[in-house]
């Protein structure tokens, strides 16, 4: 998974472009909204179903 920015860019290219010796100072940005969060649960129990019967992920 891609961690974006609001924006839609990419956090790990825009750590080199600003500069940014790690991911901590870029995630500072990174603010999930409800939405976002459902998603990715989503996409993350999609992928854990098909590799076996996982669990469901719920948002809390």
């Amino acid at each position: 998974m891609i961690l974006r920015l609001p924006a839609g860019v990419p956090v790990h290219p825009l750590r080199k472009i600003a500069g940014h010796g790690s991911l901590t100072t870029p995630q500072r940005y990174l603010h999930p909204d409800h939405d976002a969060v459902l998603g990715a649960g989503g996409l993350l129990t999609n992928y854990l179903r098909g590799s076996h019967s996982g669990p469901v992920l719920r948002a809390v």
